[in-house]
């Protein structure tokens, strides 16, 4: 079996490869996306969700079952829906994107792009907005992944991602996810703010068929989050 693993924004290929257990036989395909991990972001490149895919269908040479977290869920919806020949399940896993552009919820990287863009790789600038106090209260895991967006490499000029990407949409309204067929699992938490459990139960409902898997939240165990992560993806591709 061969799978495509997406990663979240501002992520990398290392993110994709944790969805599944080291152990499971698959021959695993998982690029670091433009302006991620080792792929340099080039001037002009356009940051949206078809560009993504488009990137994401020049790493395959046949149909594949599809993973993607948070940005990379809405990379698989956007390859899905241009290239269903490529596509034969996907495994939507935190998804962050639904009909709104900018997501409300997806602050927190306009905020540390503005940050990047105009103070550099000030960290302390971001834990003094309103935004960051907010989601260190409410989901300390959350809050200390966003500090991580400040000491990825080329942060600074990388944050033309950040600032983009919340503007893009996977799909383009409704009738689009309506259409998408085939074999579809959503994989959410609770209680997290930036991958709301109502926009996976929102997107479940748009798609016909598709399956909606709750796995822990990432605290207080964040080792429990990632194993019930693994199970569902492993269990969804098995059946």
């Amino acid at each position: 079996m061969s799978v495509l693993l997406l990663h979240g924004l501002g992520g990398d290929r290392r993110q994709a490869l944790s969805l599944l257990p080291e152990a499971y036989a698959a021959t695993r395909i998982a690029p670091d996306l433009p302006g991620h991990g080792s792929t340099d972001l080039i001037p002009g490149e356009p940051i949206t969700f078809a560009a993504f895919a488009a990137r994401a269908a020049s790493q395959l040479d046949g149909p594949v079952a599809v993973a993607g977290v948070s940005m990379g869920a809405g990379v698989a919806l956007a390859l899905a829906a241009a290239r269903p020949d490529l596509v034969t399940k996907l495994i939507l896993v935190r998804p962050s994107w639904l009909l709104d552009t900018p997501p409300p919820h997806l602050e927190p990287f306009l905020t540390i792009a503005r940050i990047l863009t105009t103070r550099g790789v000030d960290a302390d600038a971001f834990r003094a907005t309103a935004v960051y106090q907010r989601i260190a209260e409410q989901a300390p895991a959350m809050a200390q992944s966003l500090l991580g967006q400040f000491t990825r490499p080329c942060a600074v000029e990388r944050a033309r991602v950040l600032a983009e990407m919340p503007f893009s949409l996977p799909l383009a309204g409704v009738e689009a996810y309506r259409k998408l067929g085939g074999d579809v699992t959503i994989v959410a938490a609770p209680q997290d703010p930036v991958h709301p459990e109502w926009l996976a139960r929102e997107m479940r409902a748009l798609i016909p068929g598709a399956r909606l898997v709750m796995v822990p939240r990432k605290l207080p165990d964040p080792a429990e989050h990632q194993a019930a992560v693994r199970e569902a993806v492993v269990d969804a591709l098995e059946h």
